[in-house]
């Protein structure tokens, strides 16, 4: 017998309640969870956005920035070798950060067409526009396999050249497929949500900031339709036999992210839907925390990662789901990034075809590139 996440049922949108009472059975206790977490978290980015770009000096291993053995320094964008005859401490100053023995030399910005790395990276822990899946075991669901399918492109930057640390302006694009597939029954793809995004992004090595357009929209996988239509009923995809949740987004988003240190960020991201599809509601919120050095991996040797994230949504009246992340990371120099690692989720699904049946319960290993 298929448990109940594997049974679908006809909307009723003329029902002034759409959810059944098992989705709100553990609500409560997410709310007192996540109440205390959403304080503290936003009180810490408040309080660090206040300290100066400034105070920060770099904790990154050694770097060489010539083959010379002889030290450099930058002025005014020009790279010369250091002596006592032509720099002043008061120029040293106000053109480099120092970083232990060496220097990060500042640029001039100018504008590129396909820049290298991101201002605004993805979100480690969150259903993002990368290459990745997860093999989950659910409580309910037994083993599934989510899967996503995406990618960033840069298009413009007015900015530095810098792929691990970069700043100015940039506009980038972007696009996904967030799919699951139903392991223990052959593979069957249970649903789909699609997203597109034109994302422009500011900041500094300390914060950025995000504010842009994103399409998303859930579709019920074909094998889950066909295996779930009652006898008799005939196979007609038309709005009296299609048993689906037409769930979608028009909407601008506006994020913040602050690093205290170069290898952890905090941020919060705020979305509003403009156009909204059935059950759908306007007001999102997220919010989370990384740790992951941002220098490249040497030899292969790769560093550790974590990651929080914590989405709120105005449909379950904020009510919401919680994703920890952890295990190792390869950084590549162009700022790509390799993960494998283990992942627990558990609160409303991150499949929207699935919003309105339970909450989700996961436990898995995941693999994740992102560009």
């Amino acid at each position: 017998m298929p448990s109940q996440r594997h049974v679908l049922f006809p909307l009723d949108i003329t029902s002034a309640n759409h959810y059944p009472p098992h989705v709100f059975v553990d609500s409560v206790l997410f709310r007192k969870m996540i109440s205390r977490t959403v304080i503290v978290v936003l009180a810490m980015v408040l309080v660090m956005s206040l300290v100066t770009e400034g105070l920060f000096a770099y904790d990154l291993p050694p770097i060489r920035l010539s083959p010379s053995p002889s030290p450099v320094i930058c002025e005014h964008g020009n790279i010369r070798p250091f002596s006592s005859n032509n720099v002043s401490l008061r120029g040293a100053v106000a053109h480099s950060v120092p970083v232990h023995n060496v220097s990060i030399q500042t640029e001039n910005w100018t504008w590129q067409m396909f820049p290298e790395g991101f201002i605004y990276p993805s979100y480690l822990a969150a259903v993002q526009n990368r290459l990745g899946g997860v093999w989950n075991h659910d409580d309910q669901t037994d083993w599934i396999w989510d899967i996503t399918l995406g990618g960033r492109a840069p298009l413009f930057r007015y900015g530095n050249r810098s792929a691990l640390f970069p700043e100015g302006w940039q506009l980038d694009l972007e696009g996904s497929v967030h799919l699951r597939l139903a392991m223990n029954i052959g593979m069957d793809m249970e649903a789909n949500d699609f997203r597109f995004g034109l994302p422009l992004s500011y900041g500094t090595k300390v914060w950025q900031a995000r504010t842009g357009y994103y399409h998303v929209s859930s579709h019920v996988g074909d094998e889950r339709v066909i295996r779930n239509v009652p006898p008799g009923v005939p196979f007609v995809f038309d709005k009296d036999t299609l048993y689906r949740l037409n769930y979608y987004r028009e909407a601008w988003l506006f994020s913040y992210a602050f690093r205290p240190t170069p290898n952890t960020r905090l941020y919060a991201e705020i979305d509003y839907a403009f156009m909204t599809g059935v059950l759908t509601k306007p007001w999102h919120f997220q919010f989370g925390a990384e740790y992951s050095p941002r220098y490249p991996a040497q030899g292969g040797r790769g560093t550790p990662f974590a990651a929080i994230n914590v989405r709120l949504m105005q449909e379950f009246d904020f009510d919401g789901n919680i994703t920890l992340q952890g295990g190792w990371q390869w950084r590549g120099s162009r700022n790509e990034l390799f993960r494998i690692g283990l992942q627990y989720f558990t609160g409303v699904s991150d499949q929207y075809s699935f919003l309105r049946e339970c909450r989700e319960h996961k436990i898995g290993l995941g693999v994740w590139y992102d560009f």
